[in-house]
Parts: structure tokens; C-alpha cells; sequence
């Protein structure tokens, strides 16, 4: 394998990483505004997000965790779907890839499998084209839900 060979390869390990990683901090994101929406007010909700969704403590895991409690009606595997684009997303930013362009996983049996990077891109695109749309309704009800809660405070005060 030469220079030229191994350039294009990190080239494309970069793509991939790029994809993932962005798409994975934008459902983070939307996990998190989901989360602000529901739990705090919309004068507090910019100082929730800053100091409580956006903490370096506050993990992927435990969003998905207390969106999972949040009992919002979801697609069945919608958070099977959503752990294995974080699996793929920490594969992708912590690992080294082969030269052969995957990824060394040991299986149940303890053996070593390839994983391969354009298998899990795939895999990756495939997953968060539903979550993403999901994850938007699921943010527009509540939003639309706390614009008629206003309302109706307000016709209730006049």
C-alpha cells in the first residue's frame, strides 16, 4: 500500500467520521431541547439547557434515558435505533480504523470480527433518517402543546 492508497483512505474515514459525528450531535441536540421543553419554562429554558442539558456530565445515555421515561409515543425500536447510532458514533470517534476500512470488534465468542466503515455509514444513515423525523414530532407536538397551554393561560387572565 502506498502514500496515495492510505491518503484516500483517511479521506473517507474522515467523511464518515465527519457525517456521524455531526449528525449525532445534532440528534443529541434535539434529545436535549426535547428534554428543556418538557421539564422547564420558557423563561428558564435557555438557562436549563445551559446549565443542565449542555453540562459535560449530562450524557448522551442519560437523555436517552429520560426520554425514554418521558413514555412519548415512538415507533417500535426507536431506542434500540438510537443506542446503535451512538454505538456507531463512538466506534467511529474512538477507534482506528484498519487499513482494510473497518473496525476490530470482539464477538460474544471472543473472536474478532471486521466491522466495516461504509457497512456502518449505511447502517448509520439508514437509522437516523427515522429518529430525526421521529424526534421532530415529537418536538413539534410540544411545542405546539406549550403554545396552546399560553393561550389558554392568557384567555384565562383577560
Amino acid at each position: 500500500m502506498d502514500k496515495e492508497q492510505i491518503s484516500k483512505i483517511a479521506n473517507k474515514i474522515a467523511q464518515y467520521r465527519g457525517v456521524i459525528i455531526h449528525d449525532s450531535i445534532s440528534i443529541d441536540a434535539l434529545i436535549g431541547s426535547i428534554i428543556a421543553i418538557y421539564f422547564a419554562r420558557d423563561d428558564k429554558n435557555n438557562e436549563f439547557n445551559r446549565k443542565i442539558i449542555d453540562d459535560e456530565y449530562f450524557s448522551f445515555g442519560l437523555k436517552v434515558r429520560i426520554l425514554e421515561k418521558l413514555n412519548f409515543e415512538v415507533y417500535k425500536g426507536f431506542f434500540e435505533d438510537i443506542r446503535r447510532m451512538n454505538n456507531i458514533r463512538n466506534l467511529f470517534a474512538h477507534q482506528v480504523p484498519t487499513l482494510d476500512e473497518g473496525f476490530f470488534k470482539k464477538n460474544l465468542d471472543g473472536e474478532e470480527e471486521i466491522l466495516y466503515m461504509s457497512d456502518l455509514h449505511k447502517e448509520f444513515l439508514e437509522k437516523i433518517k427515522k429518529v430525526d423525523e421521529q424526534l421532530y414530532k415529537i418536538f413539534l407536538e410540544l411545542v405546539e402543546k406549550n403554545k396552546m397551554g399560553k393561550e389558554q393561560k392568557q384567555d384565562g387572565k383577560s
